[in-house]
């Protein structure tokens, strides 16, 4: 058997040669709201307090979004070059190289022990864009599979963990950094740093191969193959190399049919798309798709001439881009597991594009790139954008809620929804009524900003919440060395306001209120003479948040206030105690766990509280450390009904003077139960 060059494949020293070749950049706007100084004087209305933007509606200012293309070029270099989308594929970014580990970069021996730098590893580079995880298969020239080896999205960020920690070590140990970032396996997407171990089938191996790479995501699905490999072996060493092959003719096929080698094609948004590329150098790459969709949020002018900021969110695009709402949990949160799982899921993101040849490149469902062009006339200018309060918050439970905002001075606004009131005081501020009237949902309300002569439609968007919620609940109460069966109906509601106030520390969504009313099924004994009596017990809480939101959506710490009138016989003691709770969404750890179970995986809010009572509310009733500690939990099946759990303990504890009786308790239950948010 014959071996072309390994120069494809490793460098003298033994390390891959190539890396891959990111994807081309756009290039990328800076994420802040920068004035258009080549149009006007005028400087933005942001202010440090005033710091939430408005998004301009794109539809309603002028922008249209052309049906998505699928853009391919393989007519350049003589067809081993193929150009899809934004993003390029040939043999020097798309390769296979075989060799031990402690030669895979010429620096790597110093971090590594002779066992490790020993073992021979598969090292893989392909287009970072063009797939995410998959199977990795080694086909013989007649197409039988000759092993097989499956990697996830997980795997894969290991594996970049593992290249960072190498890199570190290596920098520590005087390697200049720029040595370590992309040359030798640093430029990898993949490796089995253990062939042997992997089973993968290199030694003794007779025939030629090429390895295919292939994700599939339901169904959709990409392959990339490469070119025609070999092996050589004795004993434990072995070498891999490009087998020389005849030439092969360039071609594609779009939706199965031959198509020209340079084209862009419109693509149906509901329907799946195929492609397939083969390189005259060997290599083929193919899909089977849906595009996703655009969702585009905003779209303005920049500082720079012939520059454009567009925001968008979910698919974010091939190319340069900066997220806008980044996860900001700790170190410290992440490793206990304690992120939230409720709540806004889009991520946003902002990507500039150029004004004389507007257009994005998004992936595929499954793979593939498809670009979105867009057609252009009035784009709306940033010194026109609107801002809100930074304390604007974003959730509600009514219709109206006020917003504090600013816009340019001699900018007018004006709603075709709710009202908005400009100050005639101060031209540059205004309180608009935000109309939001789907609970449950994220609701977006409109805002014209006309301003030299020209109208924008401007908008922002803010989750409507329920907030009563009310519940049947059973519980079990293991007391005294018996137990006892009560039926439970709770009520909670929050208010937006008190009474139309609002005041950002001392009433909005700050305040609830709720009440409990337990009846026992059975009789307790209340004497030794084994006399019985039910028991009854009914609470109401008032609760402040330490932080504004929405019950069930934002987490929050509060105190509370509690009225607690317990009965049992002939005794009746009403009492009053403080407390404090916490309320969140269920943290990620014990919400993976309970996702186990099917009727399990929906959104789940939990809380906690805590309250002492401190004072009898009757001179004849003496309080003995009563108190109240309940952990208790729901599961959103929709957005109106859910289920619910809870455990705890309490202590009745109170001497009646009036009767001569004393009464204790120490009690553990468990509740579940059903109930309604409205």
């Amino acid at each position: 058997m014959s071996f072309a060059s390994f120069a494809h494949a490793q460098t003298p020293e033994g390390t891959p040669a190539a890396a891959p070749n990111p994807a081309p950049a756009e290039a990328t706007e800076s994420t802040e709201e920068i004035p258009a100084p080549q149009r006007s004087l005028l400087k933005t209305a942001a202010t440090r307090d005033f710091n939430k933007p408005l998004y301009f509606d794109q539809l309603d200012n002028g922008v249209i979004l052309p049906p998505l293309e699928m853009e391919y070029d393989l007519s350049a270099a003589g067809g081993k070059n193929l150009k899809i989308g934004n993003v390029q594929l040939n043999e020097k970014n798309f390769f296979f190289a075989l060799l031990p580990l402690g030669k895979t970069h010429s620096q790597i021996n110093q971090i590594l022990g002779s066992g490790e730098a020993g073992k021979v590893a598969l090292v893989m580079a392909w287009p970072e864009k063009l797939m995410s995880h998959g199977t990795i298969e080694m086909i013989s020239r007649t197409g039988t599979v000759l092993w097989s080896y499956s990697f996830t999205e997980a795997d894969r960020t290991q594996w970049q963990k593992q290249l960072d920690t190498w890199r570190k070590e290596l920098v520590a140990k005087g390697v200049p950094s720029k040595d370590v970032v992309r040359s030798g396996i640093f430029g990898s997407q993949f490796a089995i740093s253990d062939a042997e171990s992997a089973k993968a089938p290199f030694w003794g191996q007779k025939e030629s191969f090429r390895f295919c790479l292939t994700q599939t995501d339901g169904r959709n699905s990409t392959k990339m193959c490469s070119q025609r490999y070999g092996s050589k072996s004795s004993g434990k060493t072995v070498v891999m190399g490009k087998v020389r092959a005849d030439a092969v003719t360039p071609r594609v096929l779009v939706n199965n049919e031959e198509a020209a080698l340079k084209n862009s094609v419109p693509v149906a948004a509901d329907m799946p798309s195929s492609f397939f590329a083969e390189l005259g150098t060997g290599e083929s790459y193919e899909f089977v798709t849906l595009p996703n969709k655009l969702e585009l949020m905003d779209i303005s002018d920049t500082k720079k001439p012939g520059v454009l900021r567009i925001v968008g969110y979910d698919t974010r695009p091939v190319g340069r881009s900066v997220i806008l709402n980044p996860d900001q949990y700790s170190s410290f949160t992440k490793m206990l597991g304690f992120e939230s799982t409720i709540g806004d899921p889009r991520k946003f993101w902002a990507a500039a594009i150029k004004k004389d040849d507007p257009k994005i490149y998004l992936p595929g469902q499954g793979g593939g790139i498809f670009k979105q062009k867009f057609e252009l006339s009035e784009i709306p200018r940033t010194q026109s954008r609107v801002y809100l309060s930074k304390r604007t918050p974003t959730g509600t439970y009514i219709d109206g809620i006020k917003l504090e905002g600013r816009k340019q001075p001699v900018a007018q606004v004006s709603s075709e929804q709710n009202s908005v009131k400009e100050n005639s005081q101060d031209p540059a501020s205004f309180v608009w009524d935000f109309k939001a009237t789907e609970r449950g949902q994220i609701n977006r309300s409109y805002l014209n900003v006309d301003i030299d002569g020209k109208t924008y439609k401007s908008y922002y968007e803010i989750y409507k919440g329920y907030p009563r919620e009310l519940s049947g609940r059973f519980t079990a109460v293991q007391a005294s060395g018996e137990f006892i069966f009560m039926g439970e109906v709770a009520y909670n509601q929050w208010f937006e306001d008190l009474f139309g106030w609002t005041n950002y520390w001392l009433s909005r969504q700050r305040w609830g209120f709720s009440a409990k009313y337990f009846q026992s099924f059975n009789q307790l004994k209340v004497d030794a003479a084994g006399n019985t009596a039910p028991l009854s017990v009914m609470t109401v809480d008032l609760k402040y948040r330490a932080t504004p939101g929405l019950w069930g959506r934002d987490e929050s710490v509060g105190a509370m206030v509690s009225y607690q009138s317990v009965t049992f016989d002939q005794l009746k003691a009403p009492m009053l105690g403080v407390g404090a709770f916490w309320a969140r969404s269920m943290p990620k750890v014990f919400d993976d766990f309970f996702n186990i179970l099917p009727f399990m995986r929906y959104p789940k809010w939990v809380d906690m509280e805590f309250i002492y009572y401190v004072s009898s509310m009757d001179s004849n009733v003496t309080l003995n450390a009563p108190m109240s500690l309940n952990f208790h939990g729901k599961v959103l099946w929709s957005e109106r009904y859910f289920g619910e759990a809870g455990f705890g303990m309490k202590r009745y504890g109170f001497t009646d003077g009036s009767v001569n009786q004393k009464a204790e308790l120490n009690t553990f239950y468990g509740t579940v139960g059903l109930g309604i948010n409205f």
